[in-house]
């Protein structure tokens, strides 16, 4: 793509209602027991990262199966022109956006990290979920010219939970649905500050 409790599922939450609005993500992991094997069960954070950018957008300490990440109010998204494919059309006008790519789990004293991912299945995922930022409310939506790629997209101005929709010979692109689980994903890698050193930045 050129991208709470379980009472919510899948949403942003209001975690300083006011003038200086910030946001915080909600949900629950489904295969925390192997999580917890693997990690711990203190000092487990959760991350909302930027690999391509090595950067940490927001983070939150794991309870149990749960967690909560903050978005920093300060954090200014360095959007981008979405840059659609031939074929899509966006209305009102083409958004610039900022797409956080993967959510992390990391536990500092072990040097372990591991993906986390909001998914349909484990393993074998046709409905993929992750956090786009745009710069206005747009709808997007067509097919790209010559790709099985197509959109059904409406965005919001701030953060939009975005899926991607794995269809037989065809990638549908749009909201995501509310409820999709959480599951850690892969084995932990070992020496993630090595692994991902723009990301930890040492720490």
């Amino acid at each position: 793509m050129k991208f709470f409790r379980s009472v919510l599922g899948l949403g942003l939450i209001c975690l300083l209602c006011g003038p200086a609005q910030a946001v915080g993500i909600q949900g629950n992991i489904s295969n925390a027991p192997a999580l917890t094997r693997a990690f711990g069960a203190e000092n487990v954070r959760i991350l909302l990262t930027s690999l391509a950018q090595g950067r940490i957008v927001g983070l939150g300490t794991l309870a149990g199966n749960s967690f909560e990440i903050q978005i920093p109010d300060s954090f200014k998204p360095p959007v981008q022109p979405a840059d659609l494919c031939p074929g899509v059309r966006s209305l009102p006008s083409e958004p610039r956006t900022y797409t956080a790519e993967s959510l992390m789990v990391y536990q500092a004293g072990r040097n372990l990290a591991a993906l986390l991912t909001q998914a349909d299945h484990p393993t074998e995922p046709t409905r993929r979920s992750q956090w786009m930022y745009s710069d206005r409310a747009a709808t997007v939506s067509g097919r790209c010219t010559g790709l099985n790629t197509s959109y059904n997209l409406t965005l919001r101005k701030g953060w939009n939970a975005v899926m991607t929709v794995s269809e037989p010979g065809n990638f549908v692109i749009r909201n995501a649905t509310p409820g999709l689980p959480y599951w850690m994903q892969g084995t932990p890698i070992a020496g993630a500050r090595q692994v991902f050193p723009t990301v930890f930045d040492g720490k």
